[in-house]
């Protein structure tokens, strides 16, 4: 319920589970390092602390969040901002183009994101019978429900759902069991 002291807020959630032939430490390599990353999603840096930066290059535009859980072979989970610069100027072109054709001002925007929290991503490996895990995504964000704020979420999900059944599939191509 929103008061005038406390604004409305809403989630946005998106959850994607599969299983995989593999085993946990087989999982953590693909989803908690550098380099395993980086062969199934995007060129990505990666501190593997809790409280470390991980980056991900998207080529025009780098994302950089903070590792909030990495708990070996159960865990792997990290926080981004919204893609979005601290000051108006520093907008990524990319990011300006976007709200400019949905019709919002950057304006609107840096005043929306007061109410936003970062969007936190988790990877969480489960054994499961037979040699095999389930390994489940979990990208969420609570914001305050501004138009923006909700397509931004709807395209950012629909972009990432291929990346994530890519990581299924690398299981699949090329980790030997």
């Amino acid at each position: 319920m929103s008061t005038p002291d406390r604004p409305r807020r809403i989630e946005h959630r998106a959850e994607r589970s599969f299983e995989v032939i593999a085993t946990p430490e087989q999982v953590w390599e693909a989803i908690a390092t550098a380099g395993g990353i980086s062969s199934w999603m995007v060129p990505t840096r990666l501190d593997p602390r809790v409280g470390g930066e991980v980056s991900f290059d998207l080529g025009d535009l780098t994302t950089t969040g903070v590792v909030t859980d990495y708990t070996p072979n159960v865990r792997f989970a990290y926080e981004e901002p919204w893609p979005i610069a601290d000051r108006i100027e520093d907008v990524p072109p990319r990011m300006v183009e976007w709200f400019a054709s949905i019709g919002v001002p950057l304006s609107t925007v840096y005043e929306d994101l007061s109410l936003t929290t970062p969007i936190a991503t988790e990877f969480l490996i489960e054994t499961a019978s037979g040699g095999s895990c389930v390994v489940r995504i979990v990208t969420s964000a609570y914001g305050n429900d501004a138009d923006w704020e909700n397509e931004f979420f709807a395209e950012m999900v629909a972009s990432t759902i291929p990346i994530w059944d890519r990581l299924a599939g690398y299981f699949t191509e090329l980790v030997p069991r």
